[in-house]
């Protein structure tokens, strides 16, 4: 089975993420696109962070249309840091198969501070999805699978600030948790 992996904090999940991930399906022709949503992310501050419940309740919500789709909780179920190297190792133990780790580009610049990043390489197919107009540089681009997808400019930052300064996000999120994210933003 081809599958990949796509974590991140979905601090909230937006649809920039959603498109992202049919895309990247569609693209590296996967059977199956394992959604993630980090426990404890170590490159995250945490007051700034939804409790991990609410971000994992919402990528469900978003996500249960999605047949290739599967949201899973190992992170949490792990606990402590979530590092991507665990993570792939569990996936390739339960899947027999190294993964398609699809991370973003901006993500990419500073992969060189990963935990055991060149464990990750070796253990995956490391696939990045393009954030910028013009690609900065990568140290390791040679062993990336640069995607040629369309860009999407929209970022969990960006609809958490739009909350905190009162700003619609409608057609940011999906329209299933927009209450409540302006509950825990604003």
């Amino acid at each position: 089975m081809k599958y990949g992996i796509f974590g991140g904090s979905f601090n909230p999940i937006h649809n920039g993420h959603i498109i992202i991930m049919q895309l990247s399906i569609e693209y590296l022709k996967l059977d199956r696109l394992f959604v993630i949503p980090a426990y404890q992310p170590p490159h995250k501050r945490t007051e700034t962070l939804a409790p991990f419940e609410k971000r994992y309740r919402w990528v469900i919500d978003c996500l249960k249309e999605f047949q290739e789709i599967e949201v899973n909780d190992y992170e949490r179920k792990k606990g402590g840091l979530s590092y991507t190297i665990d993570t792939i190792e569990h996936f390739i133990k339960m899947m027999g198969e190294r993964p398609y780790l699809i991370i973003g580009e901006d993500m990419a610049k500073m992969f060189h501070k990963w935990y055991k990043y060149e464990e990750i390489i070796a253990k995956s197919q490391v696939c990045v999805y393009p954030r910028y107009r013009v690609s900065p540089e990568l140290s390791f681009k040679e062993k990336f699978l640069m995607m040629d997808l369309p860009l999407i400019q929209i970022s969990s930052s960006d609809v958490r600030k739009r909350l905190k300064t009162g700003k619609s996000v409608k057609g940011f999120v999906p329209d299933s948790i927009i209450e409540e994210l302006m509950e825990v933003y604003s």
